[in-house]
């Protein structure tokens, strides 16, 4: 019988929160426990919520529980997922705690603009931080791109750099979407947070493109952010008729917009690797996206999706004015994407990777 290897597993937030990186550790869990009965996830964090699991509500007492239970032997393994800022400042307190105690650590890098926020940081900050990436047993990067940036920027030696992109499940057989009548004007969704980050400003301009153009469409935009900007921009152009701005809404919502979308646009200026591309992949829906993080290695461009700059309103209308009138290219996209889907990014293949490389840790830590 395989010895249980429990893992500390450190976030800020839980499931309950709007961002990303709780989603993905949660589908995680859910994952191994399914298919790795012997890893053993405790998860500490701050606000994290009826998962099953055990819990710890604020990042004080979670140092001091991880503290308790790495010098018991209750953690073999330490996976740390760090974000850029305040987050790297708390999650090395939880690397120092492992290491001090013999706990192999795995930090675990998501958040766009991690590049940006090391750069702008003073030289001795920039020095701690390295030290701190160097420090571990490995560095998980989302890409070939952000494993390049841990190597040549944060000086961890390549041979504790693995790559492991972000995983999450697949929609039911039952989540397949309508065939459409073709009288409706194709539905164009973006999820995400509302605002210049995500390119919204972007999507504005190069919707109203499409109306000078007499190409049909309508759009959700949905997250939460600055809305009431992004409706008066809308206005503004036009367009505002077309568009539905539900606010935040949740993993069923989410996959119930994307069951009667067309086609998905996320134009951002900086990402890693947007779990909504993922999830828009996974419902067969073709992909106009930007070139930044690592959307570049998650879509095909030109058979999954359409690439553009970022910050580039003719060049995404262009794009749009492509997909939207051709049904059965957005058809044959959306197919591919959702076979590039179950090769790469399907949860599963997510997770075994992750139990694999605990099993590596615990085993070379005993």
């Amino acid at each position: 019988m395989t010895s249980p290897v429990p893992v500390g597993i450190i976030l800020s937030d839980g499931l309950e929160s709007k961002g990303g990186i709780g989603r993905i550790v949660g589908y995680l869990v859910t994952a191994l426990a399914q298919r790795a009965p012997d890893i053993e996830p405790r998860v500490y964090r701050a606000r994290w919520r009826e998962h099953g699991i055990a819990r710890h509500l604020t990042v004080p007492p979670a140092l001091a529980a991880f503290a308790w239970d790495a010098a018991r032997r209750r953690i073999r393994v330490a996976h740390i997922n760090v974000a850029p800022r305040g987050s790297t400042t708390r999650k090395s307190l939880f690397a120092a705690v492992a290491q001090r105690l013999g706990v192999p650590v795995i930090l675990h890098l998501h958040g766009s603009g991690y590049d940006d926020f090391f750069a702008a940081q003073s030289p001795a900050r920039r020095a701690r931080i390295a030290r701190f990436f160097a420090s571990a047993a490995r560095v998980v990067a989302l890409s070939d791109r952000w494993a390049g940036f841990v190597r040549d920027e944060l000086g961890v030696p390549a041979a504790r750099v693995v790559v492991i992109g972000n995983g999450v499940p697949a929609p039911p057989v039952a989540d397949a979407r309508p065939t459409a009548d073709g009288t409706a004007p194709p539905h164009l969704l973006f999820v995400g947070l509302v605002g210049e980050r995500k390119g919204v400003d972007v999507l504005l301009a190069a919707l109203a493109q499409q109306a000078a153009r007499g190409i049909a469409w309508r759009a959700t935009i949905a997250g939460n952010g600055d809305i009431d900007a992004a409706r008066a921009a809308a206005t503004a152009y036009g367009i505002a008729d077309r568009i539905a701005f539900p606010g935040w809404v949740d993993e069923d919502a989410v996959r119930a917009l994307m069951r009667t979308a067309d086609l998905f646009v996320l134009p951002s200026r900086a990402e890693n690797q947007p779990i909504a591309i993922l999830e828009a992949m996974a419902a067969a829906l073709p992909v106009v996206a930007t070139t930044v993080g690592a959307i570049p290695e998650q879509v095909v461009d030109g058979d999954t999706a359409l690439l553009v700059p970022p910050a580039n309103a003719d060049r995404l209308a262009e794009a749009l004015a492509r997909l939207l009138p051709d049904a059965a290219l957005r058809r044959r996209m959306g197919a591919a994407g959702r076979a590039r889907f179950a090769a790469h990014f399907a949860i599963d293949g997510t997770a075994d990777r992750f139990a694999a490389l605990y099993r590596e840790l615990a085993g070379a830590a005993d």
